[in-house]
């Protein structure tokens, strides 16, 4: 038999220091084991090569976490796309956030902030985001195995213009290293901060290459999406690093089963198949116009509207939906406070519409975002609608029904102009 020194021993075990020594105590475990007729031969050659593939890929893993997604559902789901759109070209992962009344954060550090799995089906979702190009999502747990709590990067985004800043200059201070006190990041350990300003580095191989330096566990303490025309968010092009971009309409198809089953035993036992709906959204009339009195005048004259079309062919005698952003489990922003503090007058005008209400007392609902998603289906799945306010959410909602009633009836809905001088929106279909 050949006598086998230590050089030719070691000679086919990895190069690698810290893998080389994952290998040798996994080997010396397993012949521990071996010898104490635990596990056989073949066993023990099958653990101690899948346990190397296994510490090879959590050390190769890379992880993107946004600990804040600034706004509620609709456009909070769009900054969650646009992250793992962001996360394709590194090649990275993005920890599934936890959410809370439509609102959604990194890490699970408030009390009674529960997995997204609460608004989608995440597995259904993590499944079309890979196949059309972006970065998937991974648990919380997964990111624990590759980051064990630390971050090696977290970066601050500015979104101040460069005309208005003597802080940041796209040619010298694009980004540099900063400890603001502010930031999201107090629940990690952290090795480096960064600030950036978004309009000095719109580059996603510059953001990769020279501010994270390919560094595995990166964080941003606040994100609010891209989109180039919009001075809020960052100014990446994502296109151009997945196949088929997906926008958040499209997770309307991934909402939790949960939900929608709710949605559709309040349609059974309240509304029956042939209803009309009405959503208000006041939150976008006083932002607009920075008026109660308007958005008495708007749900007046949506009134007058709703009845003249109800009263028109077979929609007489249809019951009629609601649902408004001033409700006890309406809209979290701030800017809806003056219509929710007069929710009773306002509902005054809306009676003679003798409008059926969803309650989400009757199925044990107390989040905002669950609501949101239920009255969305419900909405939806009317055969008329009518809206006024506007917004992200009700573009969604109408965006939603249109594509709903083009396929059923192949017909094609537009919107009408309304009161659109008055109100932001009224539209009718």
């Amino acid at each position: 038999m050949q006598k086998l020194d230590n050089n030719t021993l070691f000679s086919w075990i990895p190069f690698n220091i810290s893998l080389r020594k994952a290998f040798v105590f996994t080997l010396l475990v397993t012949c521990a084991l071996y010898l104490r007729g635990v596990i056989s031969p073949s066993h023990s050659r099958y653990n101690a090569t899948n346990s190397l593939k296994e510490h090879a890929t959590v050390r190769e893993k890379r992880v993107f976490i946004a600990l804040d997604y600034w706004e509620q559902l609709t456009r909070a789901t769009s900054n969650l796309l646009d992250l793992t759109a962001l996360a394709a070209y590194g090649g990275r992962q993005v920890v599934v956030p936890f959410v809370r009344n439509s609102k959604f954060h990194g890490a699970p550090t408030k009390n009674g902030l529960e997995n997204l799995e609460l608004y989608y089906n995440v597995s259904a979702l993590n499944r079309t985001l890979h196949s059309r190009g972006h970065g998937t999502l991974i648990s919380w747990k997964e990111f624990q195995d590759v980051c064990h709590g630390k971050l090696d990067v977290l970066v601050h985004l500015d979104f101040h213009r460069l005309s208005q800043t003597k802080t940041y200059n796209s040619a010298t201070r694009a980004f540099f290293p900063c400890n603001d006190s502010q930031l999201f990041g107090s629940d990690f350990e952290v090795g480096r901060t960064i600030c950036m300003n978004v309009f000095a580095v719109t580059s996603v191989k510059k953001l990769e290459s020279e501010v994270l330096k390919g560094l595995p566990c990166v964080g941003f303490d606040q994100w609010k999406g891209s989109h180039k025309r919009n001075i809020f968010r960052a100014q990446f092009d994502l296109s151009p690093f997945v196949k088929s971009r997906m926008r958040y309409p499209s997770t309307a198809a991934f909402f939790s089963p949960k939900l929608l089953n709710i949605a559709q035993d309040f349609i059974a036992k309240n509304l029956g198949l042939l209803f009309v709906s009405v959503h208000v959204r006041a939150e976008r009339i006083l932002t607009a116009y920075k008026n109660f009195s308007m958005v008495v005048k708007c749900l007046s004259n949506l009134v007058t509207q709703v009845k003249r079309n109800k009263n028109q062919g077979s929609r007489a005698n249809m019951p009629i939906f609601l649902a408004t952003d001033f409700a006890d489990y309406g809209s979290w922003s701030k800017s809806v406070n003056p219509a929710r503090e007069n929710a009773e007058s306002l509902m005054k005008i809306l009676a003679p519409l003798k409008p059926v209400i969803f309650q989400p007392s009757v199925y044990n609902l107390t989040d905002r975002g669950t609501v949101a998603i239920v009255e969305m289906n419900i909405l939806v799945s009317g055969t008329h609608l009518s809206v006024v306010g506007g917004g992200q959410f009700q573009a969604w909602i109408v965006s939603q029904f249109v594509t709903n009633n083009n396929n059923k009836k192949n017909k094609k809905y537009r919107i009408s102009s309304g009161c659109r001088p008055v109100c932001t929106w009224v539209c009718h279909f």
